[in-house]
């Protein structure tokens, strides 16, 4: 029997939907340990290319306070990768999107955010 259904595509979902699950497990227990939320946003993920601004994804920003320390969770969705070089780089939607989370952390005594681990902060 055929079937002209790409054999990936549940799995990319499960991928996605999985990195979604902890991002938001994070958050659960961010907020069980007594965090502030100030800030939790959606925006579009966007780069230059030729010359253009061109929308490749999504992120989503949350920022909190916990125990006098200014946290900063970013979780891009990236939905297309620039392929090739000079004339010849184009983008190139892909199958399974990357997920990139990344964890900053500012002592209110400072203006500079510091990349920490996620694993650092429990």
């Amino acid at each position: 029997m055929y079937t002209d259904r790409k054999p990936g595509k549940e799995f990319d979902d499960t991928k996605a939907s999985a990195a979604n699950d902890r991002f938001e497990e994070i958050l659960k227990r961010v907020k069980a340990a007594g965090a502030e939320i100030t800030l939790d946003d959606d925006f579009p993920l966007q780069v230059e290319f030729n010359r253009e601004i061109v929308e490749i994804g999504e992120r989503r920003v949350v920022e909190f306070n916990l125990n006098r320390t200014d946290f900063q969770i970013t979780r891009d969705i990236k939905n297309f990768r620039t392929v090739g070089e000079g004339n010849k780089r184009h983008l190139e939607e892909i199958s399974s999107p990357m997920i990139e989370t990344k964890l900053k952390r500012k002592p209110e005594t400072s203006d500079q955010w510091l990349g920490v681990d996620l694993e650092d902060l429990f």
